[in-house]
C-alpha cells in the first residue's frame, strides 16, 4: 500500500473516530446514521479544500455502506 493511500485510510478514520467520540460525548447512541450525519456537520462548518472534502465524502460513504449492510 502506498504511503499516500495508507494516509488517506488514516485520515477517514480520524474523521469517524472524532464522530464517533463527539456522539459519545454527547451521550447520544451510535448508529452508522448518525455518524454520517455528524461527518456531514464537519464538512459543512469547517474550511475544507477539495482533498478534505474527498476524505470527509469517503468518510461518509463508508458509514453509509455500512448502514445499508447491515439492513440486508
Amino acid at each position: 500500500m502506498s504511503n499516500s493511500l495508507q494516509g488517506s485510510h488514516e485520515d477517514v478514520l480520524k474523521i469517524v473516530g472524532r464522530a464517533v467520540l463527539t456522539l459519545h460525548v454527547h451521550g447520544e447512541s451510535l448508529s452508522a446514521d448518525k455518524i454520517a450525519s455528524m461527518i456531514g456537520c464537519y464538512a459543512e462548518d469547517e474550511p475544507c479544500d477539495q482533498e478534505d472534502r474527498r476524505l470527509y465524502a469517503l468518510a461518509m460513504e463508508l458509514m453509509s455502506k455500512g448502514c445499508k449492510a447491515k439492513s440486508v
